[in-house]
C-alpha cells in the first residue's frame, strides 16, 4: 500500500513470522534433550533383546509341544518333538509323526525345522536319544514323559520348559531371585 507521501506503508498483522511453528533454536534444543535421554537409556536396554529372544524361543517350543500333544490324541497317532544340534551353539527342532512304523517329519508348518537363536545353550533332562537327535514322544492317549529343557543365553538368562507329569503340558519356569516362578497356563 502506498501513502500520499509516496512511501510504502508496512501493514503488520501481529508479527506473522511469530504466528506459528518453532524456531530453529527450539528444535535443536529438543533434539539435544532427546539424544541425551536416549544415550542414558540405551545401556539399560542392551539385555532386553537377548532376554526377549530366549523367551520367544521358549514360548514357541511350548506351542509346538502342545500342538503335538493335541494332534497325537486327535489323530490317534504318536507324535515326536525332535531336537538336533547342528553346530556348536545352533539347535533345530521339528515335529514328526509315525508313518508305516517310522517317524517322518510332518508335511505342514510344524514339520519345518525351527532354529533356536545363536548363543542359546540347551540342556535336556529325561529325553530319549537316537543318533544325536533328542526327542520326546506324545502318545495317542495324551501322555508324554516327565522331562525338562533348560535354555540359557549368553547373558545368563535361564528358562526351563518343564513337563511335570505324563498328562501335563509343558510350562515355562523362570528363575527369579533364586526362586522358581511357575507359569502354568
Amino acid at each position: 500500500m502506498i501513502s500520499k507521501t509516496g512511501q510504502k506503508k508496512i501493514i503488520s498483522r501481529l508479527h506473522p513470522a511469530r504466528a506459528g511453528g518453532f524456531t530453529l533454536l527450539e528444535l535443536v534444543l529438543v533434539m539435544i534433550i532427546i539424544c541425551t535421554v536416549l544415550g542414558m537409556a540405551a545401556p539399560s536396554l542392551r539385555g532386553f533383546f537377548s532376554s526377549r529372544q530366549i523367551r520367544d524361543a521358549a514360548e514357541h517350543i511350548v506351542a509346538v509341544a502342545r500342538y503335538a500333544k493335541v494332534q497325537s490324541v486327535y489323530q490317534s497317532t504318536p507324535y515326536r518333538l525332535n531336537f538336533e544340534q547342528r553346530e556348536k551353539d545352533v539347535y533345530e527342532y521339528w515335529l514328526s509323526s509315525i508313518d508305516k512304523s517310522e517317524f517322518k517329519r510332518l508335511e505342514n508348518d510344524f514339520g519345518s525345522k525351527f532354529k533356536l537363536p545363536k548363543g542359546i545353550e540347551v540342556d535336556f533332562d529325561k529325553f530319549s536319544n537316537d543318533g544325536g537327535i533328542r526327542y520326546i514322544d506324545f502318545s495317542p492317549q495324551g501322555y508324554s514323559r516327565e522331562c525338562s529343557i533348560e535354555l540359557q543365553d549368553e547373558s545368563d538368562n535361564f528358562i526351563d520348559l518343564v513337563c511335570y507329569g505324563p498328562a501335563e503340558n509343558f510350562v515355562l519356569v523362570e528363575l527369579k531371585d533364586g526362586k522358581r516362578d511357575d507359569r502354568r497356563e
